[in-house]
């Protein structure tokens, strides 16, 4: 009686652990490339690039307005949402999104950081901010379309490809306008496969017209989940570089990229909760059982970089960086504090309650911007991390409030 919930639950096991998997290996690669980049630059020229890294990817969520997040919704499930209007509707918001990042250039060239306002790294910089949008629109088409496994095994293979190209850059002895430049490549190239993977797969419904509508529409209302989120996850950065220096902000992005490893299992679940509520199999039971497994996983892996950090961080970017510790240790306890956010408000994004996935966004948000200008200008780095502890608890608290409040609606309506 149980054999067709076991096979069901095999697969969501299997898409988890594969996502999973290939996200591991694209953290692990990037992880390469940031040391790469951190021996090579130094700390004040990788601050600069992370600075454009964070500001360009802010710069593609703003201008996808949430449509990228709206297909994951509606594509398992509504007929009227098709593949080629979501792709059209992408083609459309390319154009805004280049008037968004060459304002957004000139602003922070003009009051954060010089350094970006040459015209090599200005070029650099809107060709990443393009090729990376086209790459998220694909990746997320993949997502919507229940190929989670091949999404990040996609994510992957650009992360690769970064590196070869960012050695290859290094090696050549370029600037920091030609790293920039390998991150544009391989975020093309990495779109690219995407839509290879795509396009084999038939697509017979109609309706684009009002597709595209319906995914605006829907988009807006969930730009406060993804927007938001993603400017808890790199406002820190641009807070970093207005309010301190860039030497912290390259200490700061150090100790940001092993830390994210604690991500990973929580956005893999994530993004399968997100499919399975989209799709009308999501329990509430079910998820937050998941959740506590998974935060029975991350603490003890936090723990363990906790103890190592001493060691790794100096072998790993070099002695310049070991002022990095103090940050790294704290955003452990931030990702460990983010991982509820990360599978509760996609379960809502999922199942149609849009405004407690929002909600939780954009508390992160005000919560990161009201601590960060408090604990950065005294503390750098370590304040910045601080910030992110707050602001990831915020999002993690009202998205279960949120999940709460929308159980008890939806019985109350049964």
């Amino acid at each position: 009686m149980n054999k067709p919930w076991n096979r069901i639950s095999a697969a969501l096991r299997g898409r988890v652990v594969g996502s999973t998997g290939w996200a591991m290996a694209a953290v692990a690669v990037s992880s390469v490339t940031g040391i790469i980049t951190a021996r090579s630059l130094g700390s004040e020229s990788r601050g600069t690039l992370a600075l454009a890294l964070s500001i360009a990817g802010l710069c593609v969520l703003v201008s996808a307005l949430g449509s990228n997040v709206s297909v994951r919704r509606h594509l398992p499930r509504n007929r009227q949402v098709n593949r080629k209007g979501y792709e059209r509707l992408s083609l459309f918001l390319s154009v805004p999104l280049l008037i968004v990042l060459a304002a957004v250039l000139y602003t922070v060239a003009t009051w954060i950081d010089p350094s970006v306002g040459s015209w090599k790294v200005g070029l650099a910089f809107m060709a990443y901010g393009f090729a990376y949008y086209l790459s998220n629109q694909a990746l997320d088409l993949l997502n919507a379309m229940g190929l989670v496994v091949q999404s990040a095994r996609t994510n992957a293979l650009g992360s690769a490809i970064c590196l070869l190209l960012v050695a290859i850059v290094t090696f050549l002895g370029w600037s920091l306008a030609g790293v920039i430049a390998a991150y544009a490549a391989s975020a093309a190239l990495q779109s690219v496969a995407a839509y290879a993977i795509v396009l084999r797969r038939e697509e017979s419904r109609t309706g684009e017209v009002l597709g595209m509508r319906i995914l605006l529409k829907d988009g807006s209302r969930l730009l406060g989940l993804n927007l938001g989120q993603s400017l808890a996850y790199r406002a820190d950065t641009v807070m970093l570089s207005a309010l301190s220096s860039q030497h912290q902000v390259g200490l700061y992005a150090v100790a940001v990229t092993p830390a994210s490893i604690l991500r990973l299992p929580s956005a893999a679940v994530g993004q399968v909760a997100f499919h399975q509520a989209a799709a009308g199999d999501a329990g509430t039971r079910q998820i937050l059982a998941r959740l506590a497994k998974l935060t029975g996983i991350l603490i003890p892996l936090a723990v363990c970089g906790w103890l190592l950090a001493d060691w790794v961080i100096p072998l790993m970017y070099g002695a310049e960086y070991r002022d990095a510790v103090g940050a790294f240790r704290i955003l452990l306890v931030a990702e460990i504090a983010l991982a509820p956010f990360l599978v509760l408000s996609r379960t809502m994004a999922g199942s149609g309650n849009t405004w407690g996935a929002s909600a939780a966004g954009l508390m992160g948000v005000a919560a990161l911007v009201a601590s960060g200008a408090v604990l950065i200008p005294g503390q750098g780095a370590e304040g910045a991390a601080w910030a992110s502890v707050i602001a990831y608890s915020a999002m993690s608290a009202t998205a279960c409030l949120a999940l709460w409040i929308g159980v008890r609606t939806s019985r109350r309506r049964a």
